[in-house]
């Protein structure tokens, strides 16, 4: 036998195993209807019910005597609760079996009152909630994909057809990628023209060191004069160094190499020096 008590009101019941096993301990205090568990509340049988019920049996096994003792007065002690509360002995401790008191006092919980507290998911709100993530799950790869198209048609070729489509449904593009650092300055000379002496001409060669095609970078020149400082500064975008009739869109070749022509009408500058650099916008 085992002593549980009721959270709200402090009430004690005595409970067997057999009856926690029921609801896995869950059960109903008759007094407050407050539904607790009781495994979570369980105490040790109060001393003071053994040691009446010991006191008891040593004076009835005494025998008779030819004088009467003294009556013998027994003191029922109060143990004090964890939560300050007298223990209650056997005869205040409300009975879970078989009897009417123990029924009205405290209550198994029953499949009602547990489906109750505790309803389950029906099948049409899973399948809801399934399809709802396999929507969001699809929503967040076209995401990505629109995102990070230029690197996967980069690195997935096979996607490209794909990826094509998708572009075609959102009407967007993959642009060519852009790596700087794989796109050098081969050799660059600036020279006067031998036919025109008031131009400049710029002779460069471009290489793209990528294993695939990449994005026109824009060419910056600054001309110089004799101390270094800048004079003129001038960008060119791709479609006006590259040779006429060039597809810009196309990109530039992998591993490939461009010869640059500019001329440049530099009369009144005087510039001695020149500053070439590639970026990308």
């Amino acid at each position: 036998m085992m002593l549980t008590r009721c959270p709200s009101c402090s009430t004690a019941f005595r409970v067997t195993p057999e009856q926690l096993k029921a609801r896995a301990g869950k059960v109903r205090c008759g007094h407050c209807s407050a539904v607790f568990n009781a495994l979570e509340t369980l105490e040790d049988t109060p001393p003071a019910v053994v040691t009446v019920e010991a006191a008891s049996v040593e004076v009835l096994a005494e025998p008779a005597e030819s004088v009467s003792p003294p009556p013998i007065e027994t003191v029922h002690p109060e143990q004090p609760h964890e939560d300050g509360l007298p223990a209650p002995t056997s005869a205040e401790l409300p009975e879970m079996q078989g009897g009417q008191d123990g029924q009205s006092a405290l209550d198994i919980l029953l499949e009602d009152v547990s489906v109750s507290a505790e309803p389950p998911a029906s099948r049409w709100r899973v399948l809801a909630w399934g399809l709802a993530g396999l929507i969001a799950l699809v929503l967040l790869l076209v995401q990505g994909a629109y995102v990070f198209r230029a690197e996967l048609a980069v690195s997935q070729p096979d996607l490209r057809p794909l990826l094509d489509d998708l572009c075609g449904l959102l009407e967007c593009d993959i642009p060519l990628p852009r790596k700087p650092e794989l796109v050098s300055i081969e050799a660059s000379d600036l020279h006067p023209d031998p036919q025109r002496k008031n131009l400049l001409v710029l002779a460069a060669t471009l290489k793209n060191r990528a294993p695939f095609a990449q994005d026109y970078p824009q060419l910056e020149l600054t001309l110089t004069d004799t101390r270094d400082q800048p004079m003129v500064r001038k960008v060119f975008a791709p479609a006006e160094y590259l040779p006429q009739g060039a597809d810009v869109h196309a990109g530039f070749a992998a591993n490939g190499e461009l010869a640059v022509n500019l001329w440049l009408d530099a009369t009144d500058i005087g510039a001695s020096g020149y500053r070439l650099y590639l970026f990308y916008p």
